[in-house]
């Protein structure tokens, strides 16, 4: 299940995951991106993963159509999660995706909670490499 979490800027959408992801979780992520970037340019991304027993295979169908079509709309990601899986997983993809996407992704543990919240608010733009 994932759920919004409201945050104050309007640029970033915060998320939590508790459990497995379904159809109805893209779908809900889907309205408001769309929502939002009626009056934002850029969007990041704050993700609280408590808990992830994955995800369905038309919600993970879903999820890459949509992303892969909006990526040029993301900037940053950050992610607080204690599973080690996790922050390998940013840390491949922010290498793999970083001279095609441009968008920067952190992993930040349950105790660092507080800075990546700081991170993702803070206007760092990504060096890119010409």
């Amino acid at each position: 299940m994932m759920e919004i979490i409201p945050l104050a800027n309007q640029n970033i959408i915060g998320l939590s995951i508790d459990g497995k992801i379904e159809i109805s979780d893209i779908e809900k992520i889907k309205n408001l991106v769309g929502e939002r970037l009626k009056s934002q340019p850029k969007l990041r991304v704050y993700v609280e993963v408590k808990s992830f027993q994955g995800i369905s295979v038309e919600a993970l169908w879903e999820d890459l159509k949509f992303g892969l079509g909006h990526l040029k709309y993301f900037d940053k990601k950050a992610v607080v999660c204690d599973a080690a899986w996790v922050n390998k997983l940013t840390i491949a993809s922010n290498k793999i995706f970083s001279n095609m996407t441009h968008i920067e992704a952190k992993c930040f543990s349950w105790s660092e909670k507080d800075q990546a919240l700081e991170w993702i608010i803070t206007d760092t733009p990504r060096t890119q490499v010409a």
